[in-house]
């Protein structure tokens, strides 16, 4: 009776089986449905019923028939498969698992082994009680025995020796199963024959001959590919010729080399410790091969090899590469400097236990200085100007506690001069109109200019860590100022410059100093210098009431208007919006008045540069009257004459404007402006200061060749017309038909 099943990857097998819900290899001839009815035999080898219920070998043949009849799942195709390989190699080697998984089962009955429990496995009751009977007699195996039974085959397969020595050893003795009997031998004379190998391997090296010891190593690998006296004895014996290339990564260890071969294992070795199988790579067509050791034990030292394969096998002497510490540097370190520090950042490599920083002044004979450090960085203060060097390591701890530092990358950095901030500044409306004089104090070390800062300005003292030519341009404003300052001034008196900004100008004004490229914010001031008010006309459009108007000053917000009007001032704010929905109107008295416009500044302006107010006048509330007469009685063949009354309303004064009278064909509409109709009348202001004044049109009208119906209007026309009202007729009074 078999005691292992002597099969590749039987535990692979048997899982399959179990996926499928059987309970041993012989259920897998059988279809899904129908395995309950049917019996096997499997004492004088492994027959399964055939055509008109005989027993049948299974063999291949047999195998193929059933996998032609198979309606079952693509799993268990797959299984049919592997039994099909295993009688490739071996006819009897179903058979001899069939049997092996029957004897486990029927001795881990609860009842021990029983012929109706060969029965309910399938087994024909003509070999049941024998089955039983060799199940009672059968050696006992403990889980590791079975364990070590199922899997000797795969270590001896793949050359495992040293393994596979160790599984027998754990088999019961003596082993009535003679095909796990020779393959015990087996195993134990390949691993005599190593152990020869290596003590002459051993000897060769003590006596320096490495070459001749290498060889002996590789016969001694290639018999015994777990072997690590082998295995380290090849890395050992080969030395590094550059071609594997090691470096410590952040993630690991970097392994590149250039292949001869198209399949390598790599290994690493630690010294004490054995040999480890890492994985396989294969050549690419780039010509390089490439592998990344991701579990390198950091702080240690480590030696990667790698072995040609060919088939699997190991085919040659390994590529070797010197010892390399796996200890990562810090990833992206950057230093940067401020006033008399520098800053530094970094990523610090997973595992590091901590990072030690140690400056070196820059000076030979200043003496080195450990620097407090995170995990992410340092800020060094308080240092001259001058070059400093830092070397940067990362501390490991291995796995029995020790602490190992990184060789350590250096960096350099110079601590440049930075200027001197201005302690004040001053903004104040200039001696010339529309200028502004600019002062400060401070900024004696470096260029003192005056810029506009777009949005919030910086704080004032703080460092502005970016090259000269990255600030804001200088302010563009002409006058005398050129907007930057003397720079290098030895005193600390004020200095100053003048501007004419132009008007719309708001603006936040920010003093920096500059020094090479370097620089330091200063005080801001905000400045407003809103534009004028333009067009400023007031004219009365009824009794007590007065409109002005004028052209808005730019982005301002808000305009302020005053007047003054019989000893008494007034003063109105009007907003944007409010101005160009509906207007200014003001109530007024008849008297003469004076109206100034100004813009208001913005509400957080420091510093406002106001332009000059926009002024008016009204004159005393004077009206020009009109009205059209039509004269005379009717008399045959004529029609009555038309004319024209005008007079002063109110005291009259100096510089009226004068009335002109126009005519349009058409009763409807009325002319809106002096161009709508043809002149047919025009009073001087003088003529209208004279008292009331009638005129007859009729002969101008018929003159311009207009016919009845037509209408009249008068308008005033002069440079003080809209200081003067003009009171009209009805319309149907200026309609003549």
């Amino acid at each position: 009776m078999p005691v292992s099943p002597l099969v590749p990857a039987y535990d692979d097998l048997r899982q399959r089986q179990a996926a499928l819900g059987l309970r041993h290899a012989a259920d897998g001839l059988f279809p899904p449905g129908g395995r309950a009815a049917v019996r096997f035999l499997v004492l004088d080898g492994l027959r399964v019923p055939g055509r008109g219920g005989r027993p049948r070998h299974v063999d291949r043949d047999r195998l193929a028939e059933i996998r032609a009849a198979s309606t079952g799942p693509a799993e268990w195709d797959a299984l049919l498969t592997r039994y099909d390989a295993v009688l490739a190699e071996d006819p009897m080697g179903l058979r001899r698992v069939v049997l092996y998984e029957l004897l486990r089962l029927l001795r881990d009955d609860p009842r021990g082994p029983r012929p109706e429990a060969a029965v309910a496995l399938g087994v024909d009751p003509a070999e049941a009680a024998a089955l039983a009977f060799a199940a009672r007699h059968a050696p006992h195996l403990d889980p590791a025995a079975r364990t070590a039974a199922e899997t000797l085959p795969d270590a001896w397969r793949e050359r495992r020796v040293r393994q596979a020595r160790a599984l027998s050893r754990k088999l019961p003795t003596p082993l009535d199963d003679q095909g796990l009997a020779r393959l015990v031998a087996r195993v134990e004379a390949r691993a005599r024959h190593v152990d020869d190998l290596l003590r002459e391997a051993d000897a060769l090296k003590r006596a320096g001959d490495a070459p001749a010891a290498g060889q002996r190593y590789l016969r001694a690998a290639r018999a015994a590919e777990d072997d690590p006296h082998a295995l380290r004895g090849l890395i050992l014996t080969c030395r590094p010729d550059g071609g594997l290339v090691a470096e410590p990564a952040p993630d690991g260890v970097r392994l590149d080399w250039r292949p001869d071969a198209w399949a390598w294992r790599v290994l690493r070795y630690v010294a004490g410790q054995a040999p480890m199988a890492l994985g396989e790579v294969t050549g690419t067509s780039t010509g390089t091969c490439t592998f990344t050791d991701t579990a390198a034990p950091l702080g240690e030292r480590v030696r990667h090899a790698v072995l040609p394969l060919d088939g699997g096998r190991i085919a040659g002497l390994p590529l070797v590469s010197p010892d390399v510490l796996v200890a990562p540097e810090v990833e992206d370190a950057r230093l940067t400097d401020a006033r008399a520090r520098v800053d530094a950042a970094w990523r610090t490599p997973p595992g590091a236990h901590r990072v030690t920083v140690v400056r070196t002044g820059p000076r030979p004979e200043t003496t080195a200085t450990e620097i407090a450090a995170s995990p992410h960085g340092f800020r060094d203060d308080g240092l001259a100007p001058g070059t400093y060097e830092y070397r940067i390591a990362c501390v490991y701890r291995t796995a029995a506690g020790r602490e190992v530092r990184s060789p350590g990358l250096v960096l350099r950095r110079t601590v440049h001069p930075w200027p001197d901030a201005v302690t004040a500044l001053t903004v104040r409306p200039g001696d010339t109109p529309g200028t502004l004089t600019v002062g400060w104090t401070g900024g004696d070390r470096g260029d003192v200019r005056l810029l506009e800062w777009p949005g919030p300005p910086p704080r004032a003292g703080e460092d502005l860590p970016t090259t000269a030519d990255r600030l804001p341009p200088p302010l563009p404003w002409p006058g005398p100022g050129t907007g930057t300052g003397p720079g290098t001034g030895t005193g600390t008196g004020p200095r100053s410059a003048e501007f004419q900004p132009p008007r719309g100008t708001t603006a936040r004004l920010t003093a920096v100093t500059v020094l090479g490229e370097r620089a330091v914010a200063g005080p801001s001031v905000r400045v407003d210098v809103p534009e004028a008010v333009e067009a400023l006309t007031v004219r009365r459009v009824g009794p007590g009431r007065a409109r002005l108007t004028f052209d808005w000053p730019g982005a301002a917000d808000r305009v302020l208007v005053r007047w003054w009007q019989d000893g008494r001032a007034g003063e109105r704010r009007i907003g944007r919006s409010t101005y160009f929905r509906e207007g200014l109107h003001i109530d007024v008295t008849g008297s003469a008045a004076r109206f100034r416009a100004e813009p208001l500044a913005v509400t957080d302006a420091d510093v406002l540069l106001p332009p000059p107010p926009a002024e008016a006048e009204i004159p005393a509330d004077v009206a020009v009257s009109y009205t059209v007469e039509r004269l005379g009685g009717r008399f045959p063949g004529r029609r009555r004459r038309v004319a024209v009354r005008a007079e002063v309303v109110g005291e009259a004064a100096p510089g009226l404007p004068e009335l002109l009278l126009v005519a349009r064909t058409a009763a409807e509409p009325l002319p809106r402006t002096p161009d709508d109709g043809t002149p047919v009348l025009r009073l001087s202001g003088g003529e209208l200061t004279g008292g009331p004044v009638s005129r007859d049109v009729q002969e101008a009208v018929e003159a311009a060749g207009i016919r009845r119906p037509y209408t009249l209007r008068a308008f005033l026309l002069g440079p003080h017309a809209h200081a003067v009202r003009l009171e009209e007729p009805p319309h149907k009074d200026l309609v003549v038909r």
